[in-house]
């Protein structure tokens, strides 16, 4: 995230209308509050994790990989509780806000074994019916432990049946066009059909694999089994159906390559709430683009 990033986002059509906004990969570390973001109007609230120093391609020497944050409209007078599901070990508190581990203790600094991040902020407001649940994702391309990770986002799936819930981030995974197994016929009759990559190497890996290492079809594999087990749907490229000449790609890296990695998912039974759910690509002053 830097302040060329802020100003594109603000230049969006959707802007004025926006609440909240879940960042991934801001890159930023846990003590840094940036001044264009609350002089904005907005608030802050940043989750970073291990520093690593892999030597890997591609990373750009940056020291803080990944990394989630939720920013807040302050109008909106969000009262926030975050649990933190996975892989966090700072945090940057905005006001009103108040910090849980996944034990439900008060959470600050500490150390973590995982790259992967995942966490759950809770929002209320006067300005909202109900409280709604938002999963901030970042699944690290080369780390381990991807059935463990799933797992923890399953199991932290079962809120309050009309509170809506939605992981957002990036998963780095690939799911081609295939089609979420618990969607019914009579499903298919209110749910667009969902437009995804049609990269034929960019499929899941089959249902009876056996791979463990973490490979980005492996990963899709596990993402439609978590999001298969607890009814969930991915809105981007459904919300509505794009065009056949549009293809909702969420990456772009130079000079041809794109893929679909960054997904919004909501509770099927909550997918009427759900308007639009659009992919803004080539808007961010970046050397690839992310949705």
């Amino acid at each position: 995230m830097t302040p060329a990033k802020w100003l594109s986002i603000q230049g969006l059509s959707i802007f004025p209308s926006l609440d909240y906004i879940i960042l991934t990969e801001h890159q930023l570390s846990a003590e840094f509050r940036p001044d264009e973001i609350i002089k904005s109007g907005w608030d802050f609230h940043a989750v970073s994790s291990t520093v690593t120093t892999l030597p890997q391609r591609g990373y750009r020497g940056q020291r803080y990989r990944g990394r989630v944050a939720l920013l807040t409209r302050n109008n909106m007078r969000f009262s926030i509780t975050m649990h933190s599901l996975r892989g966090a070990v700072n945090t940057i508190l905005g006001d009103k806000y108040t910090s849980l581990n996944s034990r439900g203790n008060v959470y600050g600094s500490g150390t973590s074994s995982s790259l992967h991040q995942t966490v759950t902020w809770s929002l209320s407001s006067s300005f909202y019916h109900d409280t709604i649940h938002l999963t901030g994702v970042y699944i690290f391309p080369n780390e381990g432990n991807l059935e463990e990770s799933f797992d923890t986002l399953t199991a932290h799936s079962n809120h309050t049946s009309h509170e809506p819930h939605i992981y957002a981030g990036d998963f780095n995974a690939y799911t081609a066009e295939e089609i979420e197994s618990h969607i019914t016929p009579l499903n298919s009759h209110t749910l667009f059909r969902r437009m995804g990559d049609t990269n034929p190497a960019h499929s899941p890996a089959s249902p009876l694999t056996t791979a463990t290492a973490p490979a980005a079809d492996y990963r899709e594999r596990l993402l439609l089994n978590m999001f298969n087990s607890i009814e969930f749907i991915i809105t981007n490229g459904r919300f509505p159906s794009p065009s056949p000449s549009h293809r909702p790609y969420t990456f772009f890296r130079k000079p041809n390559t794109y893929s679909i990695l960054d997904y919004n998912l909501i509770a099927k039974r909550h997918a009427p709430l759900i308007r639009t759910c659009q992919v803004f690509q080539n808007v961010l002053p970046a050397f690839s683009y992310r949705s």
